[in-house]
């Protein structure tokens, strides 16, 4: 049986009641206590599965209640709980839950609604890279700073940003392009690049702003608004003379042969240069203006304003084009774009910013003891051999020594020691030793309270306590029913040959009209169907005949809703009723009279009754099995505050 289907009937859930001394009791299961706040909380979050709240609801959903609390106790006696796939389930959803509410909400809605807005913009924008690495030394990143601020003094003076830029950046790239990057949007930048180029008004130069390529000196060129992207096919022609001449003439030729009808793809796959795309007819993957190295061609793409239309040819660096439009797609909504917006975010360098709070936030929450002289012992101890990727751990040697505890919970040197030997593979070779083991360490310490405060979440968040209970119970449930009720019902193929013996009476098919129902809104119509129904059975040619009349066809049981009231069936066609200010007709083709199911027949049936009986006991078993009192003053005064 599939989880889903069976889901909606296990919605008495459960969770956890954080009891404290002063909540009344409701009742007793084998003398444990369950809280009044328990049932409140799940009465309350279930009212729309109720018809009414009345007091008799509320005693039937008392029963239930505790029929559901009697189950999850039987499958834990089971041991339901320890069953690898279930622990395996179980711990799957509680990690991703957990990453869920351990996210800021507020930081990441924050950073959400940041990117959303740039996301309407796109940045022109030129820069000038000092390297410096993320460990380097103070003095060199002063001395990165220092060079950077030096190149800013000359273009504040009035020297040319290209020329500054060709003299002083260490950007790879700026003997070709003098430092200019073109147009990008949000995400296409780190971070700290990107801040800098959309917080500078455009012309404008921005402070130094340092990112983990080094320092940067961002100069906004121009602003604009982002279009979206588009989707576009294209035929090209190689060109590389000046004047175009040959190439001129043929691509205008193909123009010709668009605009006389002919398929723009098959000429693609015909004439087109660019093989990449000709194969596809043309056909370019989706892009937004500046992905692409022609401004031309990303301007003539982005004119197109309907989905077919198609360019004149026009020149690039590249050859001769003609551009036809295949698809557009605006920017949405902010509720449209947040699921690709949020995925960025997380896999972005502003997830930092989220982990940062989140780390404040544990240490606000938690006593947490940490060893102050641990960094300095590293340091000391650990050679150079570790910046050449060479560090073994002598782990005998190390002091029994915790570095970082959340109560019982904590983590020693040798873990550290070991968290080194791993990372080293992963070392800047510009950073420095203690630099590097300092950034480590307090990575290293950051790990360790988020991995605590996931493990202990349900101690300190109630809403998700008790919504990775709900889902335990609800798999536990599953489980139970699957293995003492459902598995059960379908495998005991004798049982349900007796069961099917002993309640033969219930599978039997009633006696069906297999009729044409006929209904007009006049009875002059009427009188003219009747006589049409005595000649004719097709209901395409008579509802073509009579497109005002409702025709239906079918096997319908005597008492159903589609027939005139008191119908009696007969075969042929009937007499004029009337029904609710219409006329109704009827041609009853053949009577089939009742059928009595054989047990293949009605197996499914059988099945579903058989696995209700077997529950029905499987309930009361559990019932003799525990001992269950209920307060019945404190059931009283519930009763009383639903009522109100």
């Amino acid at each position: 049986m599939n989880k889903k289907i069976v889901w909606p009937f296990v919605f008495f859930i459960a969770f956890l009641s954080y009891a404290q001394n002063d909540k009344k009791v409701l009742l007793t299961i084998d003398g444990q206590p369950v809280y009044q706040e328990e049932f409140k909380r799940v009465f309350s979050k279930n009212l729309d599965l109720v018809e009414d709240s009345t007091q008799n609801d509320l005693n039937n959903y008392l029963k239930l209640f505790i029929d559901y609390k009697l189950k999850v106790l039987e499958a834990e006696a089971q041991g339901l709980d320890t069953v690898s796939s279930f622990v395996g389930e179980y711990n799957i959803y509680k990690r991703q839950l957990a990453d869920k509410y351990m996210r800021n909400s507020k930081i990441t809605e924050k950073l959400l609604k940041e990117a959303y807005v740039r996301l309407q913009k796109e940045v022109n924008a030129s820069h000038i890279l000092i390297n410096v690495s993320p460990g380097a030394k103070p003095a060199d990143t002063l001395k990165a700073y220092n060079k950077l601020q030096k190149a800013r003094k000359e273009i504040e003076s009035g020297k040319p940003f290209e020329s500054v830029a060709k003299r002083y950046s260490e950007d790879p790239s700026v003997e070709k392009n003098n430092g200019k990057l073109g147009w990008f949007s949000v995400f296409q930048m780190v971070y700290p690049f990107e801040n800098a180029a959309y917080e500078t008004p455009a012309g404008q130069l921005s402070k130094p702003v340092r990112s983990k390529f080094g320092y940067h000196l961002v100069k906004v060129n121009a602003k604009r608004d982002n279009l979206g992207s588009v989707e576009v096919a294209h035929i090209m022609l190689e060109d590389s003379s000046e004047k175009g001449g040959v190439k001129k003439s043929q691509i205008e030729e193909i123009y010709n042969k668009l605009q006389e009808g002919a398929d723009f793809h098959n000429l693609a796959k015909q004439f087109s240069d660019d093989k990449n795309t000709a194969i596809n007819g043309g056909r370019i993957r989706p892009f937004t203006r500046g992905a692409l190295n022609s401004e031309v061609f990303e301007g003539k793409a982005f004119t197109l304003s309907k989905k077919g239309d198609f360019s004149k040819p026009f020149k690039t660096q590249y050859g001769w084009h003609i551009v036809k439009l295949l698809n557009k797609t605006e920017i949405g909504s902010l509720e449209d774009e947040e699921k690709k917006l949020s995925f960025k975010i997380k896999n972005d360098s502003r997830s930092q910013l989220i982990n940062e709070k989140l780390v404040e936030k544990i240490r606000q929450t938690y006593s947490v003891q940490e060893n102050a002289k641990a960094l300095q012992y590293f340091q000391n101890n650990v050679g150079e051999e570790l910046m050449r990727g060479n560090y073994k751990a002598n782990l005998k040697q190390l002091p029994k020594k915790q570095i970082i505890a959340i109560k019982s919970t904590e983590r020693d040197y040798t873990d550290f020691a070991k968290y080194i030997e791993a990372r080293q593979k992963r070392l800047n070779p510009q950073a420095t030793k203690n630099v590097v083991l300092e950034n480590w360490l307090t990575d290293f310490k950051n790990a360790f309270l988020i991995e605590y405060h996931k493990k202990n979440l349900a101690k300190t968040n109630p809403e998700y306590a008790n919504i990775i209970e709900e889902y335990r119970n609800g798999l536990l449930l599953f489980d139970l029913m699957e293995k003492n009720v459902w598995k059960a019902a379908k495998k005991d193929s004798i049982a349900l040959k007796k069961y099917y013996k002993k309640h033969k009476n219930n599978y039997v098919v009633p006696k069906q009209i297999d009729a044409i129902v006929a209904t007009a809104n006049s009875e002059k119509t009427a009188k003219a169907l009747r006589r049409a129904l005595k000649k004719e059975e097709d209901i395409e040619e008579l509802t073509e005949t009579y497109p005002s009349v409702i025709f239906k066809s079918g096997e319908f049981q005597e008492n159903s809703s589609v027939l005139p009231q008191n119908f009696k069936a007969k075969k042929g066609v009937s007499k004029i009723y009337t029904k609710n200010g219409n006329y109704v007709v009827v041609k009853v083709k053949a009577i089939i009279p009742e059928k009595q199911e054989n047990f293949e027949e009605a197996k499914g049936q059988v099945i579903t009754a058989y696995q209700n009986k077997l529950e029905k006991e499987f309930l009361e078993s559990l019932r003799k099995k525990h001992s269950v009192k209920v307060n019945q003053e404190v059931f009283k005064n519930l009763k009383e505050n639903f009522a109100r």
